[in-house]
């Protein structure tokens, strides 16, 4: 549900020192960021703050990056979160990707749930229409998952039903006497499912306990191309900060500052920069305009992670008691820190997403100041 002529629009809005709200995006900051019981708020709402909730009725998504997320009333467009603890009491009338240490899910989401979390729980009153996908170190599935379960976790354990396939990598797997799963299981671990458990499951049980030769020919060779490729943006890391230190700095900066900004403006140019460029390739005079855009675009896509990993290596570092550490080491451990975030399974998209989205709106946040600085010098 997230449109992209609404993006777009979102985008006019920022660039242009942007209202509250106009056109149905809300922009909103502060230690807490309430829809109130009585509200009924129309459009989507980005926000970033202390605490987030969602008492009343958003009629549109909700973007948050916040410490924590409630929502007891409703929102009829898509939930994107990145929280400590995201609780979710009122239905979701679309998807839900959420980051988090926690995810507690008591109502109804009508599409698919996606999360990457320490702790998950969908409760027995909780009813995911969609595919539930999920890495956390904790799951407990007592509601319905109506298409399919996909999760990678410590411990899981189901109580509910699932209708459709489930595909588990588990250190424990565990199927209570209430739970069901309507179609096939396939699952990895350190120890089978009792005859009863399996019992549960009314398609085929596959247990693999251990990777086939082929699967590990695979890892093995995936294991070497993500050395690759952690060495190829160290290096580059290295180069961009010999080359570029000033201009690396204060994209990292302008993340700190304006994280959710940041995320907003990205977004709007990873979809809008591809069309133009195809538009304008269109015609024999803006083929070249376009190829040089695809090209330069490319290259942007590459390089945004550089200052996200900056950002985030300074972080880490000054959490260990390195503050203000050398953008060297910074950029090492951000671009160590970043890989492996991508590399988990099937949330790792998410993260890589999120660096990208970020790290294209320092780039346009920092060259729309540029700009505005040239035009008043003038």
């Amino acid at each position: 549900m997230v449109r992209r002529g609404s993006t777009a629009l979102g985008l006019v809005a920022a660039l242009g020192g942007a209202p509250a709200a106009a056109d149905g995006q809300w922009f909103q900051g502060g230690d807490a960021v309430t829809v109130r019981s009585d509200e009924v708020r129309e459009g989507d709402l980005y926000t970033a703050g202390e605490t987030v909730r969602i008492d009343g009725r958003l009629n549109g998504d909700l973007v948050t990056a916040s410490r924590r997320v409630q929502v007891d009333g409703r929102v009829d467009g898509d939930l994107f979160a990145a929280a400590a603890a995201i609780d979710i009491r009122g239905p979701i009338g679309d998807s839900t990707r959420v980051i988090g240490q926690s995810l507690y899910v008591d109502a109804a989401i009508d599409g698919d749930l996606l999360a990457a979390a320490e702790e998950l729980v969908v409760t027995e009153n909780a009813r995911i229409a969609g595919v539930v996908a999920a890495a956390a170190s904790r799951v407990e599935i007592d509601g319905t998952v109506e298409n399919g379960l996909r999760l990678a976790g410590g411990e899981v354990v189901i109580r509910g039903t699932v209708h459709g396939d489930a595909d588990v990598i588990a250190d424990g797997l565990d199927l209570a006497p209430d739970a069901r799963i309507t179609g096939d299981l396939e699952y990895r671990g350190r120890t089978p499912l009792s005859a009863e458990a399996a019992a549960r499951v009314e398609g085929t049980v596959r247990y693999d306990p251990q990777a086939d030769e082929s699967e590990e020919q695979g890892t093995r060779w995936g294991v070497v191309f993500w050395f690759w490729q952690v060495l190829a943006a160290l290096l580059t890391g290295v180069v961009a900060v010999r080359l570029a230190r000033p201009v690396l700095l204060q994209l990292a900066a302008r993340i700190a500052e304006e994280t959710t900004l940041g995320a907003m403006l990205g977004f709007a140019a990873f979809l809008l920069v591809p069309v133009a460029a195809v538009v304008a390739m269109a015609t024999l005079v803006g083929l070249p305009v376009g190829l040089a855009a695809a090209l330069l675009f490319g290259l942007a896509l590459y390089a945004a992670k550089l200052p996200i990993a900056v950002w985030i290596g300074d972080r880490l570092l000054g959490l260990t008691g390195r503050p203000g550490a050398s953008p060297y080491a910074a950029m090492a451990v951000g671009v160590v820190t970043l890989y492996l975030l991508f590399a988990v399974p099937w949330v790792g998209g998410l993260f890589w997403l999120a660096a990208t989205w970020l790290g294209l709106g320092a780039m346009v946040d920092v060259g729309r100041r540029y700009l505005e600085t040239r035009a008043g010098a003038a």
